[in-house]
């Protein structure tokens, strides 16, 4: 019965082990890089997602009683409906007007079970995590009302309602933050004040 090994196998031994110290770290370095590229790749994509939700929605929850322009409380001139006419700037005979002065109503949810509008999404966050809890992360919306611009977007808040709301997802990982740190993507979206489109019904006639 042999009790030792051969010259041959100590070697070959020892170039397996060489081998595995080597590739070993570099393969585990490899593995965690893809996970946190996937962390952050389904973390954007459903921020993208969210964000083309809230687009669609309407621009105030009035919008939804009514297709007119609302009336915010600051405003710049160009964007002004004039209380002498029904149409703002630029409006025509037909086009969404400010007939009945509606003004716009402050952000924040309203109490409704389901959004019907951009600003119920205040405040609100989205955690997320696959069924193991290895990939996690939170989205966290923001809605403000931001100053009018005429040619360059503004981020400055508006002390009352006006004409733009910016809506803002923030994406910050809840697993592997070691690695990856606080926020790392940020959407913004502004949404201006013209009105809500609808689409005119007719009633069907039966025969």
């Amino acid at each position: 019965m042999r009790r030792s090994f051969t010259l041959i196998e100590l070697i070959f031994s020892m170039v397996l082990i060489s081998l595995a110290f080597a590739v070993l770290p570099k393969v585990l370095q490899i593995s965690a890089k893809s996970s946190i590229t996937m962390l952050k790749e389904e973390a954007i994509s459903n921020a993208i997602a969210m964000m083309g939700w809230i687009r669609v929605l309407a621009w105030d929850e009035r919008n939804t009683q009514s297709d007119e322009i609302l009336i915010p409380q600051e405003y710049l001139d160009i964007y002004r409906c004039p209380v002498w006419d029904i149409y703002r700037a630029g409006g025509f005979a037909g086009s969404r007007h400010c007939r009945h002065k509606i003004e716009a109503s402050s952000i924040g949810p309203d109490g409704e079970s389901f959004p019907n509008d951009i600003d119920d999404f205040a405040g609100y966050e989205k955690k997320i995590a696959n069924s193991s809890g290895t990939r996690s992360y939170v989205l966290k919306i923001q809605v403000r009302y931001v100053k009018d611009f005429n040619q360059t977007f503004l981020t400055q808040p508006a002390g009352t309602s006006s004409d733009v709301k910016m809506v803002s997802i923030d994406v910050t990982p809840l697993s592997k933050q070691r690695d990856i740190g606080g926020s790392f993507a940020k959407l913004t979206y502004f949404s201006s004040n013209i009105g809500q489109v609808r689409i005119n019904r007719v009633p069907w006639k039966r025969p």
